[in-house]
């Protein structure tokens, strides 16, 4: 779908006041350092403290964070392989956690520097700090800056050339048994003064300035690639991405994808291409070409933020090969018995057609529930596991298929985060 992770400021933590609206924290760390760090966030106002042994751990549990910490605290005897990939995944704009290291003195310009590349909030104290001392250095974290304004063509068109357009993986697992089938693709923009920026904040200036198609092509190339490596790794999963109606209007399209996927070495039905339904309702004579010619092509075509007015308008009877129910419509069907009935209705209608039924919005046992009774195939969401690197799959992964086989991969997460 199309990504609309929300900005930062909205989530993160401020000056003066670092857990003001921060029930939880996340401490990685070991012995008499896990007791500084976990006593510095609760003298700093949090009410929920969470310490994990290793940054390996805290990757797998804010993978699964349907409700995230505010600020994690981390010592450097618990720091390893997992760090970097653990800051990509707390960059993402609908987390943006700060970060406080704890660490000696020499690492930390490169610790804190490499935080703020990302976007992150981060500072660092040294390896004896008490917890005074960290907690004045919470107190005095800077507040992150406001969401990215005043991005131009010129430097969109210079980070999709510099490799700056990186993907975000969100995976999405059957129902019926909680099996990893698939991931999703959502672009982000690596800027060097705003952090990680999320797709609504600059794929409006790609369709305005003309990079739409120079866009998709690094998304669906990284998608391809990425998703190449995780299957010679064993990672047998599907990848779905959007591309805008206007490129995929192009008949090149379709090949330039085959090309893509051969070079690969994947099939074509690994692939599942996405439109929404604000796209499709444009042109239905276009849209029914365009799907026709990536079915020749043995891709799959998904209608994307399905709502009840696309099945009113018949949108459902498109040659496509999966339907995705948008997040409001999958929390309204939780809340309201008319609209999961009338939700239930429609997703009889897909099957019928032979469509697979993703359920977005899947935060909580609840929804996952409602979802399974409605008859949807697959779940998405914050339960399951929020967008991720493609470094952070296998360890997303392998923690899921180990819930599954003791039982516990749809239990609802904490009050904290993870499981």
């Amino acid at each position: 779908m199309p990504d609309k992770a929300a900005p930062a400021t909205d989530r993160h933590a401020t000056a003066h006041g670092v857990a003001a609206n921060a029930p939880s924290a996340l401490v990685i760390a070991r012995g008499a350092a896990a007791g500084v760090l976990a006593a510095a966030a609760t003298d700093s106002g949090f009410a929920e403290v969470v310490v994990v042994p290793n940054d390996h751990i805290a990757l797998v549990r804010l993978l699964r964070a349907s409700s995230p910490p505010r600020l994690v605290l981390a010592d450097a005897t618990a720091l390893g392989a997992s760090l970097v990939p653990l800051l990509r995944t707390m960059a993402d704009p609908d987390l943006a956690v700060p970060i406080l290291f704890r660490l000696p003195t020499a690492l930390h310009r490169r610790a804190v520097g490499t935080a703020e590349r990302l976007g992150l909030t981060a500072c660092a104290v040294g390896p004896e700090a008490d917890a005074d001392t960290v907690t004045r250095a919470l107190r005095a974290l800077p507040p992150r800056s406001n969401a990215a304004a005043g991005l131009t063509a010129d430097a969109l068109a210079a980070a999709i050339a510099s490799r700056a357009i990186v993907n975000r993986y969100q995976p999405q697992v059957r129902l019926s048994d909680a099996r990893p089938l698939a991931l999703e693709a959502l672009a982000r923009w690596e800027h060097p003064v705003h952090g990680l920026l999320g797709a609504s904040e600059f794929v409006p200036l790609a369709e305005a300035s003309g990079l739409s198609v120079a866009l998709a092509d690094r998304v669906m190339r990284r998608a391809v690639a990425d998703l190449g490596t995780l299957h010679r790794r064993g990672l047998s999963l599907r990848m779905a991405f959007n591309l805008p109606l206007d490129v995929l209007l192009h008949a090149a399209t379709a090949e330039r994808l085959a090309e893509a996927v051969a070079a690969s070495g994947l099939p074509a039905e690994a692939l599942t291409i996405e439109l929404t339904e604000s796209q499709i309702a444009h042109d239905l004579a276009a849209v029914r070409t365009a799907a026709l010619r990536l079915r020749d092509q043995r891709f799959g075509v998904s209608i994307d933020d399905f709502s009840l007015s696309a099945a009113q308008a018949g949108l459902v009877s498109l040659p496509f090969s999966e339907m995705k129910l948008d997040r409001s419509l999958v929390i309204a069907a939780r809340e309201d018995r008319a609209a999961r009935g009338a939700l239930g209705a429609v997703v009889r209608m897909a099957h019928g057609l032979g469509l697979l039924i993703v359920a977005e919005g899947i935060e909580t046992l609840a929804t996952w529930q409602m979802a399974r009774d409605i008859g949807a195939d697959l779940a998405q969401g914050w339960m399951v596991g929020r967008p991720m690197p493609a470094v952070a799959v296998p360890a997303w992964m392998a923690a899921w298929e180990m819930a599954v086989a003791t039982g516990a991969a749809a239990a609802p997460a904490s009050p904290a985060f993870g499981s």
